[in-house]
């Protein structure tokens, strides 16, 4: 499947996301939520060491992509279809960035990652198709992968993201992913400050402990990449 067929894919499994979220749209989620900082977000575990493609095809190191500013991380793949899953993190993911460009206190701090699960079919040439779409503004979208199946094992097992291929009855892999939706929230020294899943993730509360982590490190910057 060509890179544009995918990126349809994923543009249309976001209509069902919002479809499905729109009950969490109905709630005045924002009001419930206590002022950021006012909060504390405790470490969790510290991210690991992995080696990974970026969009270009070069490897580097994930803590690049991990360092020096506050991050949200997302395990994706790019042929998701399920509403409860990928397209979840991918409309937040767009709709905490919005906000972000507009907001001084992140726009200059905030880096969001997506890291495919689907090296063989998610290449660098995929991804630098998904990434250009959302490129620009001042909250860099990078988008990673490994470079073999076997090579995203250690990491996705120490993340405690756990993936299974759906076959059919012959046995063969049929496309799809079966894998729980987690977002990980990393402060700027590499230590994981929350970790949500689908009946958490919004982008009012991902933006509230995103400010909460910028006003703990004023410091952070999203410009530098820290090898």
């Amino acid at each position: 499947m060509s890179a544009s067929r995918n990126l349809a894919r994923v543009r249309g499994a976001l209509a069902l996301a919002f479809a499905a979220t729109s009950a969490f749209a109905m709630e005045p989620a924002a009001l419930r939520l206590p002022a950021p900082g006012s909060y504390a977000l405790h470490p969790i575990q510290r991210m690991p060491v992995a080696s990974l493609l970026d969009a270009q095809g070069k490897r580097t190191p994930l803590s690049a992509y991990t360092r020096s500013a506050v991050t949200a991380l997302g395990f994706f793949y790019s042929r998701c279809a399920d509403p409860l899953g990928c397209p979840v993190a991918w409309s937040t993911f767009e709709e905490t960035r919005k906000q972000a460009e507009t907001d001084p206190l992140l726009k200059g701090r905030l880096r969001l990652v997506f890291v495919s699960v689907d090296p063989v079919r998610d290449t660098p040439s995929v991804l630098r198709m998904l990434e250009t779409q959302e490129r620009g503004g001042d909250v860099p979208w990078v988008f990673l992968t490994g470079a073999s199946e076997a090579e995203m094992t250690p990491l996705l097992a120490a993340m405690g993201q756990d993936i299974a291929h759906e076959t059919d009855r012959a046995g063969k892999r049929t496309g799809a992913i079966n894998h729980m939706l987690k977002v990980f929230l990393i402060d700027p020294e590499g230590w994981v400050r929350e970790i949500y899943s689908t009946a958490f993730l919004t982008p009012d509360g991902l933006l509230n402990d995103l400010r909460t982590l910028a006003m703990e490190f004023p410091d952070a910057s999203n410009t530098v990449a820290v090898k």
